[in-house]
């Protein structure tokens, strides 16, 4: 029986986070062909949008950016900067070649 590569995301349970912090998502699969493999990222099965530019400051860092990685596994991070509460939501990771994972985030209201 050849059993179906499947992603994880490097998570227990839910994750809660404070507006304005940092939101990091690790995907990570360790079985299959990677050097095929790609990952794209989703939020309440709508895809995550990477930023170019910053919408006010050509000079400041994307809010969300994605480095993926082959090594030993496929690696996927996902890293949104200064987390809204509209940053909330049910994210997966899917990758090309595996089974998506999933994750719901929380962005709360916090100093």
């Amino acid at each position: 029986v050849v059993s179906e590569p499947q992603a994880q995301i490097m998570a227990k349970g839910d994750i809660y986070v404070k507006t304005g912090s940092v939101l990091t998502l690790n995907c990570r699969m360790s079985q299959g062909p990677h050097d095929l493999g790609t990952v794209a990222w989703f939020r309440d099965n709508q895809p995550v949008v990477t930023s170019a530019r910053s919408e006010n400051d050509v000079d400041q860092q994307p809010r969300i950016t994605v480095e993926t990685e082959w090594s030993e596994a496929l690696e996927s991070r996902l890293k949104i900067f200064s987390a809204r509460v509209t940053d909330s939501g049910n994210y997966s990771c899917v990758p090309t070649t595996a089974k998506r994972a999933s994750v719901i985030v929380h962005v709360i209201n916090g100093k």
